[in-house]
């Protein structure tokens, strides 16, 4: 509920939604997926290299191609990942009577080859559990709902942010249910109306990462960290019991 973490590729989520909000890309677009890019000096690879060449911009979200959204995150302004990271909830702050939460932090970028880290959730972006499962949420549901715990106790929040487009949230959603029935997440692919989000997000000398799968199912958002699990594998097999030991 408080712990902070890289969010890795799930923060692809809020890279899509600000790029597609900015007019930087269009959700038809065609989009280069090279296997490494590299900014003022950094260099960004794809998972063990792979290169998709020139794709839909839904392909390269379902297959993760950090070059991809690094490269659209590279041409926003310093502070359009954490506007849309608000519109989604991840840096709203609650009082919500009975836990303690924090949903993250998206702070705006000081240069260009951080706002290509951030684009793919490895620069300085972090969230909780918690605050993944708000992003699912804001975009299954249309715009930020307000967490409660215990009926009847009103929970605070120290902003109320301004949805995204439905437009926009329209080809999120596209490309969260590609995510499961042709990309990284297919591991689920047997399981109805999953839409989601993989991540595994390096920690420390790169050498450990987490695994992450964010998603919903209808009306059911979550998010699902197993913590160095060097893979997203787990995490996916996690959030296949989980799921089926509640419909």
């Amino acid at each position: 509920m408080s712990g902070r973490y890289p969010p890795g590729s799930t923060f692809k989520i809020v890279t899509a939604s600000a790029a597609l909000q900015a007019g930087a890309v269009a959700a038809d677009a065609q989009v280069p997926c090279p296997g490494s890019w590299v900014v003022d000096g950094y260099r960004i690879p794809n998972n063990d290299g792979f290169d998709l060449g020139t794709v839909p911009l839904s392909v390269a979200f379902a297959r993760s191609c950090n070059t991809t959204f690094a490269q659209l995150a590279a041409g926003l302004p310093a502070d359009a990942l954490t506007r849309a990271a608000q519109q989604l909830g991840l840096g709203v702050d609650f009082e919500l009577p009975g836990v303690t939460t924090v949903t993250g932090s998206a702070p705006p970028a000081g240069d260009t080859r951080e706002r290509a880290a951030d684009g793919f959730g490895q620069g300085k972006v972090v969230a909780s559990p918690f605050g993944m499962a708000l992003v699912a949420a804001s975009v299954v549901r249309g715009s930020m709902p307000t967490p409660a715990l215990l009926r009847g106790v009103e929970t605070k929040a120290d902003a109320r942010p301004d949805a995204p487009p439905p437009a926009v949230l329209d080809a999120v959603r596209a490309m969260m249910r590609a995510v499961v029935t042709e990309g990284t997440g297919s591991r689920l692919a047997s399981i109805p109306d999953v839409h989601g989000k993989t991540g595994t997000a390096e920690v420390g000398d790169a050498t450990t990462s987490h695994g992450w799968f964010v998603g919903y199912q209808g009306d059911l958002a979550f998010a699902t960290l197993v913590v160095d699990a060097n893979s997203s594998v787990p995490a996916l097999d996690v959030t296949a019991r989980f799921l089926s030991s509640v419909r």
